[in-house]
């Protein structure tokens, strides 16, 4: 039997498949990752075999922003660029990629994130059942209304009866959010949700470069503005490190592949730029986090136990941001708010000793620790889905 997992050409998206796709490659299962060429290395680099599969993460971003739906949107609005990068742009381009993947490999499971939607449908046309595994806070309802109707005409052309919800609720959802960032009202259309543990990207033992031997003596603050396109541009860290710059810290930056670390400019000796690092390793030595509030530098910061500053910019960012400040673990600055000195306050508050956002990161420390692992959520879907004489798995 085999599972066809579809996802998107973001490390955002596929960052949480990759324990799920190792606890069930240590089952005894093949995995492969379908998605845009763009993650080809990191999907390889992890083990896994690649299979190129519809846009890459910029082209699906331009051709959103081309999107007649999105062009004709007022000011501010939060809804029709999702729905149309996600039930529209991207499964489009991938559809029949996956067709044909099926047609040589007929699957038994479709497993997805929530923001591919090309999972989900390909799934219902096989009248095979479907697994949607989140990564952050569930769409609002709004949105994913949105996305269901953009998707709406992928389904009819398929002669399948189009799911509300663009296929998302379908099966089970794998939720990773700690119980005190959750609103299950949220995700109450989905057939069936299951806890699984957001895991911190990177092995534990991996590398670092040799100045992480020499963060001492000072608190080490870890900045991210993520890895979409949309939103890590160089001009973007410009406020942050223009924060940072006069503070007694060690200041580690990601910029992502797509960025040159020297477009930050030139940067004081207690400033560390890379494109990227693996973040086991990296978080165990920070003190705080300073990021977008994308998914999973805010799930990973909060199963270190950190405390984090957040200036979210768009798509589910918001949505994460609030629950972090409602559970206590993070100060917001909206992106008006975003200035040297609001963020150099910030860092100061959520870094004194008694700040109640390092309380409440340890506590959603010891909450996520106590989640269901990969490895027990692969064994109880081999169980469920009999996959114990299994022998691929294509993602």
């Amino acid at each position: 039997m085999r599972i066809i997992c579809s996802t998107t050409p973001m490390d955002g998206a596929l960052g949480p498949f990759i324990p799920l796709g190792h606890a069930l490659a240590r089952r005894g299962h093949d995995v492969v990752v379908a998605t845009g060429d763009n993650l080809r290395d990191r999907v390889i680099e992890n083990g896994f075999e690649f299979v190129p599969a519809g846009l890459s993460a910029m082209d699906g971003v331009l051709r959103a922003r081309e999107d007649g739906e999105v062009l004709a949107a007022p000011p501010g609005d939060r809804i029709a660029f999702p729905a149309a990068m996600f039930g529209s742009v991207h499964p489009r381009a991938k559809l029949s990629t996956l067709r044909e993947l099926a047609g040589s490999r007929p699957p038994e499971l479709v497993v997805h994130p929530p923001v591919d939607l090309a999972g989900p449908l390909l799934a219902a046309e096989l009248g095979a059942p479907s697994v949607c595994y989140g990564f952050g806070q569930p769409f609002d309802p709004p949105v994913l209304a949105s996305m269901g109707r953009r998707v709406r005409p992928l389904w009819e052309e398929a002669g399948v009866d189009p799911d509300p919800n663009g296929g998302i609720y379908r099966g089970r959802y794998l939720d990773p959010r700690p119980p005190k960032l959750g609103d299950e009202g949220i995700v109450s259309a989905a057939a069936g949700s299951y806890r699984i543990r957001p895991e911190i990207p990177g092995a534990s033992d991996a590398s670092l470069p040799a100045w992480a031997g020499e963060l001492a003596g000072h608190a080490v603050i870890y900045v991210s503005l993520g890895t979409a396109p949309l939103f890590n541009q160089p001009a973007k860290f410009a406020p942050l490190l223009a924060g940072l710059a006069s503070e007694e810290v060690e200041v580690v930056v990601t910029v992502s592949e797509l960025n040159d670390p020297a477009a930050l400019g030139e940067q004081p000796s207690n400033v560390h730029v890379e494109r990227w690092l693996p973040l086991a390793p990296l978080l165990r030595r920070c003190d705080a986090v300073l990021c977008h509030a994308g998914t999973g530098t805010t799930l990973a910061a909060l199963a270190a136990g950190l405390p984090m500053v957040l200036v979210p910019q768009g798509a589910d960012q918001f949505d994460n941001a609030r629950a972090c400040e409602r559970a206590g673990a993070a100060r917001v600055l909206l992106p008006g708010e975003v200035t040297a000195d609001s963020i150099k306050d910030a860092v100061r508050s959520v870094l004194a000793p008694d700040s109640p956002e390092r309380a409440a990161a340890r506590d959603l420390a010891e909450e996520i620790a106590s989640m269901p692992s990969a490895a027990t959520v692969a064994e109880d879907l081999e169980s469920t889905t009999s996959l114990s004489d299994a022998r691929e798995v294509i993602c």
